[in-house]
């Protein structure tokens, strides 16, 4: 009897190690290689890639930052940025529901470029952070498709994306270069 007992004891045991292993396992695949950060700084690096190619000279991409585009932290104070406050609001984020978030756009009102990364705090606010993308989209159609058809066509082009926690929003000529950059970081 205590044979039986103890054999039970042990499998109970490593089905519960078996079970955390396989949720460390899942949750590595849902987790990226590097820092948001850090997939920021690739996605700057694409992007000067393709001004280059385009003709834009050597100097696009000096010091980390892209020349003609702005880069906010939206996890920053909206006293020390106010365009956090003000892409807060019009994206209906709240600060709670992610650790970290990087806008990168143009800075010209000519230009429809705009990427969008977060890392949701919790996986259960991934949907909601989804849908503030989803009016920013909105928001973008509603400028562009007035203002400046060939930036129309590229917000027409969008991408919203998610790897676990994570998201992606890419208006850009070539948004599935962007989504690349980040898919590779979850290789």
């Amino acid at each position: 009897m205590k044979r039986i007992l103890s054999l039970l004891v042990f499998i109970a045991i490593l089905s519960l190690l078996v079970g955390c292993t396989e949720q460390s396992i899942d949750e590595k695949e849902k987790a990226p290689k590097v820092s948001l950060e850090e997939i920021a700084t690739q996605i700057k690096e694409q992007i000067a890639e393709d001004m280059k190619a385009n003709g834009a000279g050597e100097d696009v991409l000096v010091d980390g930052n892209l020349q003609s585009y702005i880069e906010t932290d939206l996890k920053e104070s909206e006293e020390d940025d106010p365009a956090v406050a003000i892409l807060l609001e019009k994206m209906q984020l709240n600060k709670e529901e992610f650790n970290s978030g990087i806008v990168i756009a143009a800075m010209m009102n000519v230009n429809s470029d705009e990427i969008i990364l977060l890392e949701a705090s919790d996986e259960a606010h991934v949907d909601k952070l989804k849908e503030s993308l989803e009016r920013e989209l909105e928001a973008q159609t509603h400028t562009w498709e007035q203002y400046l058809p060939d930036q129309y066509e590229k917000v027409k082009k969008n991408i919203i994306t998610t790897k676990g926690n994570y998201l992606l929003y890419v208006t850009y000529e070539h948004p599935e270069k962007i989504k690349e950059v980040f898919n590779q970081n979850f290789e």
